[in-house]
């Protein structure tokens, strides 16, 4: 609650006292007699010029001269306990003013409780030495001494409980916003522990379809590399089927060189060593290159076939690492995805906790 607030609010709580009070006392006043006179100028001065200023006041046009209004009521109790004293000078009237110091005691302020005093004081005095005859008991200055010591103390009592309730304010005012700082900082925190489980959420969405999609290529690219490794399997297979294959036709045509050769070289034997070298030399020279250059073809054949075995074996090592990694990797990503599920589970705890 602002300053002004808390004044507009004890100005209309004084006016609301103020009037209530002087109008059950002015009734039981017409009841027994009092002067007309006295009772329209009381209820004059609060119905006709206190409660009309005070309501112009409340207005948001006139919201700046609700701080003046106070000192405004207090000149006009003043000056209205000063006119009903004159109208009809009694001692029951002086008492009247410790009402007023005490009514005006609502504000809570130190000036207006000084004034107030002063107020009072001085038509106390005036009274005193004017007309104290009919208003006093005694003219003594003695005893206006104690009448001035009395409306002091009730005055001093104001400013005691003016500064208890002022402090007490201060301090509900510090606590409140002690209150509205711990709200604010709550409502932060609330705010960065919506945001990250908002964060967290969005992070795992996407850490699930990047890990769908993931699955998905792994799936494909371990169906690819079976399908490299199955077509592996089948070429060495084939290799090692027409390796086998070459020796078995190598040793197909040794044999029928042989038998070629065999008939064909023994008659030439029982001739004279000329005719045999010289069959040998027409005859096994162009066989035996044509074996050489066959043995060749098969020896490099069988290294060949030797090396796609061995290739084949190390890409299937290879395929077989790769396949390891990605299972690997998918496992990584699933016990990622396991924390962030845990992750999200502990700050939505939070959040509910925070709420509560």
């Amino acid at each position: 609650m602002t300053d002004i607030e808390l004044t507009k609010k004890r100005n209309n709580r004084l006016v609301f006292v103020l009037a209530a009070a002087i109008t059950v006392n002015e009734m039981l006043s017409f009841t027994i007699g009092i002067s007309p006179q006295f009772i329209l100028l009381v209820l004059g001065t609060i119905f006709l010029i206190i409660v009309p200023v005070t309501l112009i006041s409340n207005h948001p046009k006139f919201t700046r001269t609700v701080p003046y209004i106070k000192y405004f009521i207090t000149l006009v109790n003043g000056i209205a306990l000063f006119l009903l004293i004159k109208i009809d000078p009694h001692m029951i009237n002086i008492m009247t003013m410790y009402f007023y110091v005490a009514i005006m005691g609502i504000y809570q302020d130190r000036i207006i409780n000084a004034l107030t005093l002063l107020i009072t004081l001085s038509i106390l005095c005036f009274y005193f030495f004017t007309q104290g005859e009919n208003i006093f008991h005694s003219t003594n200055v003695q005893d206006l001494l104690f009448y001035i010591i009395t409306f002091t103390l009730v005055s001093v009592v104001n400013l005691m409980y003016a500064q208890f309730n002022n402090t007490l304010q201060q301090e509900k005012e510090q606590e409140k916003q002690r209150a509205l700082e711990a709200k604010c900082a709550m409502e932060t925190m609330l705010t960065k522990i919506t945001e990250s489980v908002q964060a967290a959420n969005q992070y795992q969405t996407d850490l699930q379809v990047a890990t769908n999609a993931t699955n998905q290529r792994s799936i494909e690219i371990v169906s690819s590399i079976e399908n490299i490794i199955e077509s592996f399997e089948m070429q060495n297979k084939q290799s090692l089927l027409l390796a086998n294959q070459f020796n078995q036709v190598n040793e197909q045509v040794n044999e029928q060189i042989n038998n070629l050769l065999i008939p064909t070289l023994l008659p030439h034997q029982q001739n004279s060593s000329s005719s045999a070298t010289a069959v040998d030399l027409t005859v096994t020279a162009p066989v035996e290159e044509a074996l050489f250059e066959m043995k060749s073809m098969l020896q490099d054949l069988g290294v060949a076939t030797e090396i796609t075995v061995d290739m084949t074996e190390y890409n299937k090592g290879s395929l077989n690492d790769v396949l390891h990694l990605v299972s690997i990797q998918q496992q990584e990503i699933h016990s990622l995805s396991e924390s962030f599920a845990k992750l999200e589970k502990q700050l939505s705890r939070m959040n509910r906790r925070s709420q509560l």
